[in-house]
Order: structure tokens, then sequence, then C-alpha cells
């Protein structure tokens, strides 16, 4: 009795509490949230909250608007999840990639609209992320918000200001070899988003107060009257030996949550996950996420409403995830056992 009072404790009694502490919080200061794996909870909660019907209806929906890359994200959750797609579901998604296939095969109509942006944003995401990359992008928004501010208009702190840190950025990253070249795909994805926007105005307000604080705009006026705006060189020159006393270190880690997010969902999921951003905080969440989740991220997002890994990892999908190993090797048990049993049987008749 004493034995089974310590296995009971051992593994039933300790896991219970040390979850149920971990749930509220109770330990965040002695051990890392990543130490704990989260698939296994996501897919339990998956598999517990997202009926066969709740897939179905995002992939169709999906394909009712032409949405064939978010049509293909949910059937990789249902495939990761273990969820099962409806025949029906399956055959219009197999339908709906040959005919894109057929289309780009005999007109290459497809990759023309896909190319010019026309048949899916990706594209024009990637184009105007490369642009930022090579400094022109960020010379066009200092030459056109730039131009407002000196004339006394309204204009975009934000994107002018993200413009400025890219002008800087650049010049470090040739610098240092491309070091600093994940700040640019930052500033890059940020302004993409505002522009389309799909950046949050809670987000937009916050990153604005951070520009603020670091960015002198009034001093960078004066700078800006200094050289002709349609002069790129000059204007070049001119933003770098200002952006060169500028603090930006608060930005710093904004610009590396958005670097992990597009290295794990990739640049034009990461802009649509933006409109999932309210803060900070909100972006370092969902950066994790993406860095397991990569592209299913936004999907389970809006399956699931939960933003953050963490709050996968809770004691009910403990159960769950522990339930589902049980049953399967239950299952495996008694499949063992009955061929054991059947071979012994057959045995038997045929000495009879």
């Amino acid at each position: 009795m004493r034995l089974f009072n310590l296995l009971f404790v051992v593994f039933v009694g300790l896991p219970i509490v040390f979850f149920f502490a971990f749930e509220r919080g109770y330990l965040d200061d002695y051990m890392d949230e990543s130490t704990i794996p989260a698939e296994p909870f996501v897919r339990a909660e998956l598999r517990s909250t997202v009926p066969p019907e709740k897939i179905d209806l995002a992939i169709n929906d999906a394909l009712d608007e032409d949405a064939y890359e978010d049509a293909l994200m949910y059937a990789d959750i249902a495939a990761y999840a273990g969820i099962p797609v409806s025949t029906e579901t399956q055959q219009r998604l197999n339908d709906a990639g040959s005919l894109l296939l057929r289309v780009s095969r005999d007109t290459g109509s497809f990759f023309e609209g896909f190319l010019t942006g026309e048949g899916s944003d990706t594209a024009g995401f990637m184009g105007a992320i490369t642009s930022d990359l090579t400094v022109v992008g960020d010379l066009r928004d200092i030459g056109e918000e730039g131009t407002k501010l000196v004339a006394g208009e309204d204009y975009s702190e934000l994107i002018l200001g993200l413009s400025v840190v890219g002008v800087a950025a650049t010049g470090a990253t040739i610098a240092t070899g491309g070091g600093a070249l994940p700040v640019k795909v930052g500033v890059s994805l940020v302004k993409i988003a505002k522009r389309t926007g799909r950046l949050t105005k809670a987000f937009a307000r916050q990153l604005g107060d951070i520009i603020r604080a670091a960015v002198n705009f009034t001093q960078l006026r004066r700078t800006l009257r200094t050289v002709s705006l349609t002069d790129s060189a000059a204007t070049r020159r001119a933003v770098s030996n200002y952006a060169s006393k500028v603090d930006f270190s608060r930005l710093t880690p904004v610009l590396d949550d958005m670097t992990i997010l597009q290295r794990g969902a990739g640049p034009a999921e990461s802009i649509r996950l933006l409109s999932r951003v309210e803060n900070a905080n909100d972006l370092r969440r969902v950066a994790r996420m993406s860095s397991n989740l990569g592209v299913k991220t936004r999907g389970i997002i809006t399956l699931t409403g939960k933003t953050s890994l963490r709050a996968f990892k809770t004691f009910t999908n403990l159960v769950r995830w522990l339930f589902g190993w049980i049953w399967a090797i239950g299952s495996a048990v008694a499949a063992l056992a009955f061929g054991i049993g059947s071979r012994r049987l057959v045995r038997r008749v045929r000495r009879a």
C-alpha cells in the first residue's frame, strides 16, 4: 500500500500540482516557458475544440474566396492535429490545385498574375520588402513624408521614423557584412503592414510613442531642409549622419521579434499576423508561436483564438494528451493480446 501511495504521488500528484502552478504563473521566476514542449498541447487543443466540420468550413470558405494558400494552410492544420477532412472537401481542394496547375501550364496567366501581385498579395509584399532592403523604399518614403514635414503638412511619423531607422540600418548592414539585415527586414514588414491596413491602431500607437522618444522630428526637419529630397544620395548622407546620433534601443526588441516572426512564418504571413498584434508583448508571443508552428500559426490562432503557446499548456490539455497516449498504448496492448490469442487458437484447431 505504501508503494502504491508513493507511486500515486510521484506519477499523479506531483504532475497535477506542477501544472496547476505553471498554468497560474507561479513558476515563472523559476523556469523558462519553453522548457515544456508546446506541440503536444497544441494538438490536444485542436483535436478537442475544432470539430471536422469547422475545418471543412474553413477550407471551403477559403476556396470560395479564391484564397488557395489559406485553404492549404487549414488542410495542413488538419493533418497536423489528426483531424479528418471530408472526402468532398479534400476533392474540392485537389481540384483547385489541379486547376491552378493547368492554368499556369496552358496560359501562364496564373504566374503572370502572381508576379504582378494580382493573383496574390504575397508577390506585392515581397516586392515592397525588396525595395526597402535596397534602401530605395526608405529614401522614397523620406522623400514623400519628409517633404510634408518640411512644409508643415500632416505626415506619418511612423513611416518617416521607420525609414530613418532603415537608412541607418542599411549603413550598418554594409559595415557589418549583413549583421543589421534583420533590422531592415523588420522595418520593411512593419511599414508594409501599416500601408496595407494590417497594423492595429493600438500597436501603431505604441510604435509611434517609441519612435517619437527616439527621433527628434524638429531636429530631423532642420536636417531635411538642408538637402534636396529629390537627390537620393544627398538625402541618404544627411539622414545617415542624423541617425548616427539617435538611440533606437527601445525599438530594437520589437524589430528582433519581427525577425523571429518572419523566419517562422515567412514575410507575407508575418504581415497578415500583425493584424492580431495589439502591443509588443503580443508580438513576442505570436513570434514564439511562429517559431514552433510556422505558416500554420495564423490558422491556429483563427481556429482557437489563442495567441501564445503558453495558453495551450494547460492542465486540461495535459490530461487530453495523456489520455491519448493511454488510449494508444491500451489499443496496442489489446491488439497484441488479440494477436497472440488468435495464434494460439489457430494452433489448437490445427492440432485437434
